[in-house]
């Protein structure tokens, strides 16, 4: 591998910022902070957050970002629309560096099934708890793989809105013995329809969500019914439905959401 040029070495360096410095506000006017940022470079846990959105990044640059030392104090790495795409991903999911990482987002980048493939298999993400894959070309291949992957089943947040999931990769999730801890679903405008929303609400990967997205997936009224008869849904606080074809009044659908006693904790519904 090439040495890193330094313009790209000086971008990496300028877009870490630190998102946990363990100083309380009783304290925060002494803090020495050349200390408080070294602590945080030498410390066992991640603590920056590394944002490389939309800066053109490509597979050389990624090969030179695996490399950085300084990448194994990343906890949250932002990486939305730049051009490295699968074989970028597949590079990434190697990285040792990232074997603590708690965040990624790969939003815009034109991903497919391989890099989801990548994702599932690398054994470098076990700790990651948040994965954003928003707006790619995802079908129902790529959430079987992602479904069946025993390395993220600590994930807690799934933000996949706007990929080609279809029906049946919502029913591969629906399936998954391994996502169950998911306490954030973000499901928007995946070509759900009825048949994958009934999948889904029959499913123990929604014991524990606390905020289920579902807006602009050609649901219609019976899509209530399916939700409240779900039985899965005991910790769900926050629920959209927008942009769907449900002709009741929100204020109906609320209030019947409300009288559900499988739905304790719910209190928002998005409309």
């Amino acid at each position: 591998m090439d040495l890193m040029s330094p313009l790209f070495e000086s971008l990496l360096i300028h877009s870490m910022t630190l998102i946990e410095s363990g100083v309380d506000n009783a304290t925060a006017m002494v803090v020495d902070e050349s200390q408080m940022f070294a602590d945080a470079e030498t410390g066992e846990e991640p603590k920056f957050k590394l944002e490389l959105n939309d800066k053109d990044i490509n597979l050389e640059e990624m090969e030179w970002l695996g490399g950085w030392p300084r990448l194994k104090t990343v906890k949250t790495l932002w990486l939305d629309s730049n051009e490295f795409e699968d074989a970028g991903v597949a590079l990434l999911a190697g990285f040792p560096t990232l074997a603590r990482l708690n965040t990624l987002s790969l939003a815009h980048n034109k991903l497919t099934e391989q890099a989801m493939t990548a994702l599932a298999e690398s054994k470098m993400l076990r700790h990651l708890k948040v994965l954003y894959i928003q707006y790619n070309r995802l079908g129902p291949s790529a959430m079987t793989a992602l479904a069946g992957s025993k390395n993220l089943s600590g994930l807690e947040t799934l933000y996949a809105k706007v990929n080609p999931l279809g029906v049946d990769g919502v029913k591969a999730l629906a399936d998954s013995p391994h996502l169950r801890s998911l306490k954030e679903l973000i499901l928007e405008r995946v070509r759900m329809t009825n048949e994958g929303l009934t999948a889904l609400c029959q499913s123990p990967i929604l014991d524990k969500v606390e905020k289920l997205y579902l807006g602009d997936n050609g649901l219609d009224d019976s899509a209530v019914e399916t939700i409240l008869g779900s039985g899965h849904l005991k910790n769900l606080i926050t629920l959209d439905l927008g942009k769907n074809f449900i002709k009741q009044a929100g204020m109906d659908v609320k209030q019947s959401l409300l009288d559900q006693p499988d739905l304790p904790r719910f209190k928002f519904l998005h409309y």
